[in-house]
């Protein structure tokens, strides 16, 4: 079966769980009695985060039983199909445990080591971003009356990095990856850094309301949907190293231009760094 016959159904559930998943976070965003614990890595989760996975697992293994699997909360399950969902429940749990809309539930679709199709839906905004391979990128916002509007999702294109608008989460990221150097360079680099975090900094840059996102500490289900939408909304996905990869651990998305320019800074700045370590 050519592998577009492949992806077809599998995007249309990718949709539909997404849908899923939107319900059930918003059934208990704000919540006063929100179960909130702490994972071994001294990040957060909540109750909502397993029970999303845990529907979200049940429902693509029930239609795609021969594919693999892997999520933040209950790790790996292999597959023979050569597909792979790569799932968030919630990815920015610091901001959905704090009754901030800035949280969204990411979902990648990969084949052969490659992302073919994703989706970022952001339910308490009322959004969700999502591409397939070669059916482009596309955002949909709900207004007031529940109705949907479709548009496509495009970078901008001209901005250079003195004049760029961008988006990454905050400094202890920095710290924690022994890259501060990078976000003093971006910063002093850039004409605005703001704090538009986790998820919601790769959506609007994706749709053009921000020009880059970089962050220093991503994991696979992190990263999942975003190589394909930014493929296909124009830009460039890449990790601190310049490879276009989920599982690189870091993440930088621009217009190609900008990402060229975000990556030689970012990459300078080790550059200095070590240098002045090994004087």
């Amino acid at each position: 079966m050519p592998l577009t016959a492949e992806l077809e159904p599998r995007v249309s559930l990718m949709l539909a769980v997404a849908e899923q998943a939107a319900r059930i976070a918003l059934r208990s965003f704000q919540s006063t009695d929100l179960d909130v614990s702490e994972k071994a890595d001294a990040s957060p989760v909540t109750a909502v985060d397993r029970e999303i996975e845990s529907v979200l697992k049940s429902e693509i293994l029930a239609h795609f039983p021969s594919d693999g699997l892997l999520g933040e909360e209950y790790g790996a399950v292999e597959g023979a199909s050569g597909w792979r969902w790569i799932v968030d429940p919630i990815d920015g749990t610091v901001s959905y445990a704090a009754g901030v809309p800035l949280f969204g539930t990411l979902i990648g679709l990969e084949h052969s080591g490659r992302i073919r199709a994703g989706i970022c839906s952001m339910p308490a905004l009322g959004e969700r971003l999502w591409a397939a391979e070669a059916r482009g990128a596309w955002w949909e916002r709900r207004d007031a009356s529940g109705a949907t509007a479709r548009t496509p999702a495009r970078v901008r294109t001209t901005t250079p990095l003195a004049n760029a608008l961008v988006c990454t989460t905050g400094l202890e990221y920095f710290e924690r990856a022994g890259r501060t150097p990078a976000l003093v360079a971006v910063a002093r680099s850039a004409g605005r850094v703001r704090g538009w975090s986790d998820c919601y900094g790769g959506m609007l840059v994706a749709t053009g309301r921000a020009d880059a996102w970089f962050d220093p500490i991503m994991h696979s289900w992190d990263s999942g949907p975003f190589p394909v939408i930014f493929a296909e909304a124009g830009g460039r996905f890449s990790d601190f190293s310049g490879a276009d990869d989920v599982h690189g651990g870091s993440v930088i998305a621009a217009a190609p231009e900008l990402h060229a320019e975000l990556l030689a800074c970012i990459q300078s700045s080790a550059s200095q760094d070590a240098s002045k370590a090994n004087a």
